[in-house]
């Protein structure tokens, strides 16, 4: 294969195939511990701190305050191929570690500021090299998905304004692709890149009863990269179509101990349908190398999470998602063997004073996933062929732990 038609394979597909993450698609759904521990359905949350990154607008119901976590996630991703000699194992570093915070203060009686860090979209992946028995020889071996990585930071300010009952809010989304790494048996690609998206919510309660919604804008993230392989370095561009995600959710005090909240979140993956690929300036500039089709489709997920107070300074807290996939078989890939998902999550917190400590644990279960194209392999391209045909299996677990404390 010529090294420009590698080059561009490679930055496409790291650009496109970002890990096996937890949410549907390439997403990350917990955004504090609170939320990993509730299946992340806090959108009509209006009692912790932890539910602020999924709603700013609760920001309202808050004299201010802060909540910092990190998260470790477990993952073991394995395939079976067609053709193959047995079972593979991703390799790719099963323990990673993700931070969070949302911080945020009063400026006037019923205004707040406050802004978020985390990582919305990302992970990684690994295969070694002979993994499948297509792309272990010839040169089809440089199409072979040995590693692929992407982290993501989304910083978020927003403001948030209470008219009696309801809060609303809007804000921005800074997303800065820090970290975009490829490596296939004979090149390494890595680029980075950076741009702005825009949320609003809104969210009431009325007694016992709450309800909150909350959009994010689909973005379109510009990635520079550099494809470094045998005697060569060439710069390339394309851009990674980050979905809009909207989330609704109802929450009810059952009785002064117990309390629960159904949650609807769609993401708009259709906007995730095909990726161009030119060379950069620097390289001359010129017409579209290559365009990619991917086919996916915007998904659902359905969450319920459960708080009990245990005492007056303990809250024990418990949830479970389905989260449908938005990849397709038509364009499926290795470097993303996604699928329908189910989430089992509980945790507990600990008040003392103004601060709180809280732990959560999040088991997630993906369907297995069987793929059998019978399109062959003829061009750069192994998405949506024969290439990949096999046995996906992935689990994964998630721990947190987390601090916040509450301004008076």
């Amino acid at each position: 294969m010529r090294p420009r038609s590698t080059l561009v394979t490679a930055l496409l597909m790291a650009a496109a195939g970002l890990g096996v993450a937890h949410a549907s698609g390439f997403a990350i759904a917990e955004l504090s511990i609170t939320g990993l521990s509730e299946a992340d359905a806090l959108v009509a949350n209006t009692n912790s701190l932890g539910a602020l990154a999924y709603n700013p607008a609760a920001m309202a119901f808050h004299k201010g305050g802060y909540d910092l976590g990190l998260q470790g996630i477990y993952d073991h991703t394995q395939v079976t191929p067609a053709g193959g000699t047995g079972t593979v194992v991703a390799t790719t570093p099963h323990w990673q570690t993700m931070p969070n915070l949302f911080w945020s203060d009063k400026i006037a009686p019923h205004t707040r500021f406050g802004f978020g860090i985390n990582e919305p979209y990302g992970l990684q992946i690994a295969w070694p090299a002979q993994t499948f028995p297509t792309l272990a020889h010839g040169s089809a071996a440089a199409l072979a998905p040995t590693y692929t990585q992407l982290r993501l930071f989304d910083v978020a300010p927003s403001f948030s304004y209470r008219f009696g009952p309801v809060a609303v809010d809007a804000g921005a989304d800074y997303y800065d692709a820090h970290r975009t790494v490829l490596g296939t048996p004979l090149a390494t690609v890595s680029g980075s890149g950076d741009q702005v998206g825009a949320h609003v919510g809104a969210l009431g309660h009325w007694g016992t009863l709450g309800v909150g919604i909350n959009y994010r804008s689909a973005v379109n993230v510009p990635l520079d990269g550099t494809f470094n392989g045998p005697g060569r370095s060439i710069p390339v561009n394309t851009t990674l179509h980050l979905p809009w995600q909207l989330a609704v959710g109802v929450s009810e005090a059952l009785n002064t101990k117990l309390g629960v909240e159904l949650d609807f979140d769609r993401t708009g993956w259709s906007r995730f349908s095909n990726m161009v690929v030119t060379p950069a300036p620097a390289a001359g500039g010129g017409p579209a190398l290559l365009t990619s089709t991917y086919d996916w489709q915007s998904s659902n997920a359905y969450r319920i999470g459960l708080h009990y107070a245990l005492s007056r300074h303990v809250r024990l807290r418990a949830g479970y998602a389905y989260d449908v996939t938005g990849a397709t078989n038509s364009d499926f890939s290795a470097r993303i063997p996604d699928a329908n998902r189910q989430e089992f999550s509980f945790g507990a917190s600990q008040r003392l004073g103004a601060w709180s400590l809280s732990a959560g644990y999040m088991y997630v279960l993906f369907n297995t996933r069987t793929y059998a194209s019978t399109t062959p392999l003829t061009g750069a391209d192994p998405n949506g062929t024969s290439a990949y045909n096999g046995t996906y299996k992935t689990r994964a677990q998630l721990f947190g732990v987390s601090i916040s404390r509450r301004f008076s």
